[in-house]
């Protein structure tokens, strides 16, 4: 899937489960591999990062797996 980074800034974040988790506020890339690695959240005053191996689909929001309790 090719993405523009640009477009993915703001998006809202939800998890497979329907849980809001947040916003991006960057994106982390490898330049050695050329591959997003890491989305940053923005989160009331704290960053969290997820891995970009979470990502299942990205439309007007952004899908993530849900952690397996």
């Amino acid at each position: 899937m090719l993405v523009r980074l640009s477009k993915l800034y703001g998006k809202q974040i939800y998890n497979t489960r329907g849980y809001y988790i947040g916003y991006v506020d960057e994106v982390l890339i490898e330049i050695d591999k050329g591959e997003g690695r890491i989305l940053a959240l923005g989160l009331p005053g704290e960053k969290v990062g997820i891995p970009y191996e979470r990502v299942t689909a990205i439309g007007d929001i952004i899908l993530i797996e849900a952690k397996k309790d």
